[in-house]
Protein backbone atom coordinates (compact mmCIF):
# COMPACT_ATOMS: atom_id res chain seq x y z
CA UNK A 1 0.00 0.00 0.00
CA UNK A 2 1.22 3.43 -1.20
CA UNK A 3 1.30 5.99 1.82
CA UNK A 4 1.57 9.86 1.21
CA UNK A 5 1.57 12.59 3.24
CA UNK A 6 -1.20 14.95 3.47
CA UNK A 7 -0.58 18.33 1.58
CA UNK A 8 -0.98 21.22 3.33
CA UNK A 9 -2.70 23.00 0.68
CA UNK A 10 -5.03 20.39 -0.27
CA UNK A 11 -6.26 19.98 3.54
CA UNK A 12 -6.42 23.97 3.92
CA UNK A 13 -8.31 24.17 1.02
CA UNK A 14 -10.74 21.64 1.89
CA UNK A 15 -11.28 22.62 4.98
CA UNK A 16 -12.08 26.00 4.40
CA UNK A 17 -14.31 25.15 1.91
CA UNK A 18 -16.27 22.46 4.50
CA UNK A 19 -16.33 25.18 7.02
CA UNK A 20 -17.60 28.59 5.32
CA UNK A 21 -20.40 27.22 2.73
CA UNK A 22 -23.09 29.67 2.89
CA UNK A 23 -25.03 26.26 3.85
CA UNK A 24 -23.22 26.02 7.04
CA UNK A 25 -24.38 29.56 7.91
CA UNK A 26 -27.74 28.89 6.83
CA UNK A 27 -28.20 26.02 8.84
CA UNK A 28 -26.47 27.37 12.08
CA UNK A 29 -28.82 30.38 11.66
CA UNK A 30 -32.20 28.37 11.17
CA UNK A 31 -31.20 26.17 14.30
CA UNK A 32 -30.61 29.47 16.44
CA UNK A 33 -34.04 30.38 15.26
CA UNK A 34 -35.48 26.54 15.78
CA UNK A 35 -34.38 27.16 19.21
CA UNK A 36 -35.58 30.56 19.43
CA UNK A 37 -39.01 29.58 18.47
CA UNK A 38 -39.39 26.05 20.64
CA UNK A 39 -38.47 28.57 23.76
CA UNK A 40 -41.52 31.40 22.64
CA UNK A 41 -43.83 28.39 22.46
CA UNK A 42 -42.69 26.60 25.63
CA UNK A 43 -42.74 29.84 27.72
CA UNK A 44 -46.68 30.78 25.92
CA UNK A 45 -47.12 27.52 26.67
CA UNK A 46 -46.07 28.07 30.71
CA UNK A 47 -47.93 30.84 30.17
CA UNK A 48 -51.52 30.03 29.04
CA UNK A 49 -51.30 27.15 31.29
CA UNK A 50 -51.25 29.47 34.20
CA UNK A 51 -54.08 31.74 32.90
CA UNK A 52 -56.25 28.65 32.62
CA UNK A 53 -55.68 27.63 35.72
CA UNK A 54 -56.46 30.99 37.00
CA UNK A 55 -59.85 30.91 35.26
CA UNK A 56 -60.80 27.31 36.53
CA UNK A 57 -60.03 28.34 39.98
CA UNK A 58 -62.74 31.13 39.53
CA UNK A 59 -65.07 29.76 38.14
CA UNK A 60 -64.98 27.00 40.63
CA UNK A 61 -65.41 29.73 43.28
CA UNK A 62 -68.38 31.10 41.88
CA UNK A 63 -69.90 27.92 40.69
CA UNK A 64 -69.29 27.02 44.55
CA UNK A 65 -71.52 29.89 45.92
CA UNK A 66 -73.91 29.32 43.55
CA UNK A 67 -74.28 26.15 45.07
CA UNK A 68 -75.39 27.95 48.55
CA UNK A 69 -78.13 31.06 46.91
CA UNK A 70 -81.10 30.48 47.94
CA UNK A 71 -83.65 29.97 45.04
CA UNK A 72 -86.42 32.58 45.55
CA UNK A 73 -88.24 31.57 42.27
CA UNK A 74 -87.70 29.69 39.03
CA UNK A 75 -86.20 32.76 37.36
CA UNK A 76 -83.14 32.25 39.79
CA UNK A 77 -82.99 28.78 39.12
CA UNK A 78 -83.41 28.85 35.28
CA UNK A 79 -80.38 31.81 35.74
CA UNK A 80 -78.00 29.17 37.80
CA UNK A 81 -79.07 26.30 34.89
CA UNK A 82 -77.80 29.00 31.98
CA UNK A 83 -74.40 29.63 34.01
CA UNK A 84 -73.99 25.88 34.71
CA UNK A 85 -74.35 24.96 31.14
CA UNK A 86 -72.08 27.77 30.08
CA UNK A 87 -69.36 26.35 33.00
CA UNK A 88 -69.96 22.91 31.50
CA UNK A 89 -69.36 24.20 27.62
CA UNK A 90 -66.02 25.55 28.80
CA UNK A 91 -65.11 22.90 31.14
CA UNK A 92 -65.52 20.60 28.39
CA UNK A 93 -63.13 22.86 26.06
CA UNK A 94 -60.55 22.34 28.79
CA UNK A 95 -60.85 18.43 28.87
CA UNK A 96 -60.52 18.48 24.90
CA UNK A 97 -57.55 21.12 25.32
CA UNK A 98 -56.39 18.58 28.04
CA UNK A 99 -55.90 16.11 25.57
CA UNK A 100 -54.38 18.21 22.72
CA UNK A 101 -51.59 19.18 24.89
CA UNK A 102 -51.06 15.59 26.50
CA UNK A 103 -48.16 14.73 23.88
CA UNK A 104 -46.20 17.56 24.65
CA UNK A 105 -46.49 16.98 28.47
CA UNK A 106 -45.31 13.73 28.19
CA UNK A 107 -42.18 14.75 27.23
CA UNK A 108 -41.95 16.80 30.24
CA UNK A 109 -42.45 19.90 28.61
CA UNK A 110 -44.34 22.66 31.53
CA UNK A 111 -45.01 19.78 33.62
CA UNK A 112 -45.19 21.55 36.41
CA UNK A 113 -47.82 23.83 35.33
CA UNK A 114 -49.49 20.95 33.40
CA UNK A 115 -50.24 19.40 37.14
CA UNK A 116 -51.58 22.62 38.33
CA UNK A 117 -54.14 23.30 35.68
CA UNK A 118 -55.40 19.62 35.52
CA UNK A 119 -56.16 19.63 39.08
CA UNK A 120 -58.08 22.90 39.05
CA UNK A 121 -59.89 21.60 35.89
CA UNK A 122 -60.53 18.22 38.08
CA UNK A 123 -61.98 20.82 40.72
CA UNK A 124 -64.03 22.59 38.51
CA UNK A 125 -65.49 18.98 37.24
CA UNK A 126 -66.58 18.81 40.86
CA UNK A 127 -67.76 22.16 41.47
CA UNK A 128 -70.10 21.43 37.78
CA UNK A 129 -71.32 18.36 39.73
CA UNK A 130 -71.91 19.90 42.66
CA UNK A 131 -74.31 22.77 41.81
CA UNK A 132 -75.75 20.43 39.26
CA UNK A 133 -76.70 18.49 42.05
CA UNK A 134 -78.11 21.38 44.47
CA UNK A 135 -79.93 23.02 41.82
CA UNK A 136 -81.17 20.56 39.13
CA UNK A 137 -81.10 16.59 40.03
CA UNK A 138 -81.79 17.14 44.27
CA UNK A 139 -84.88 19.35 44.02
CA UNK A 140 -86.29 16.97 41.43
CA UNK A 141 -86.32 14.04 43.36
CA UNK A 142 -89.01 13.08 45.35
CA UNK A 143 -87.21 11.60 48.01
CA UNK A 144 -84.59 14.50 48.58
CA UNK A 145 -87.88 16.91 48.78
CA UNK A 146 -89.27 14.35 51.37
CA UNK A 147 -86.72 14.27 53.57
CA UNK A 148 -86.29 17.34 53.73
CA UNK A 149 -90.14 17.86 54.64
CA UNK A 150 -89.17 15.62 57.35
CA UNK A 151 -86.27 17.70 58.47
CA UNK A 152 -88.09 20.88 58.45
CA UNK A 153 -90.81 19.23 61.13
CA UNK A 154 -88.83 18.08 63.25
Amino acid sequence: MLSTKPNIDTLTHGLRKAVSTPETAKSTKEQKDLVTALSLAINKLRDTLTKKTSSAKIISTYLAQLTWVDITDEKVRETIAGLLDSSLAWYNLELEYIQTIQPIINNGLAANEYKVYKEAVEDLGEAISDLKSAVITLPNSKEFNDAMKELANL
